[in-house]
């Protein structure tokens, strides 16, 4: 594999792991519907993880709280703004 062609797979990952985590536009090629819908299974997964992970007990309580209203906000749909409206 050349310098280049490695360089663009590498972008290529990024757009790819932006999309999956950071809710980024899928990159050309992919299915945005999938990638939603992986999105949200990755996000599950690591809420459950955090979830089984013991933390001291006096904090686990907030703590879960705070993943699970964390969680909740990536997952709705964000609200329309000004932006929005310009990009139209």
């Amino acid at each position: 594999m050349s310098d280049a062609e490695r360089a663009a797979l590498g972008a290529a990952q990024e757009r790819l792991l932006a999309a999956l985590v950071g809710g980024a536009e899928p990159p050309p090629g992919f299915d945005p519907e999938r990638i939603r819908i992986q999105a949200q299974a990755l996000l599950a997964k690591h809420a459950r993880v955090h979830a089984e992970t013991p933390a001291p007990a006096p904090r686990r309580a907030r703590l879960l709280a705070f993943r699970a209203g964390r969680a909740a906000r990536k997952l709705r749909p964000a609200e329309p703004s000004a932006a929005d409206g310009d990009a139209r």
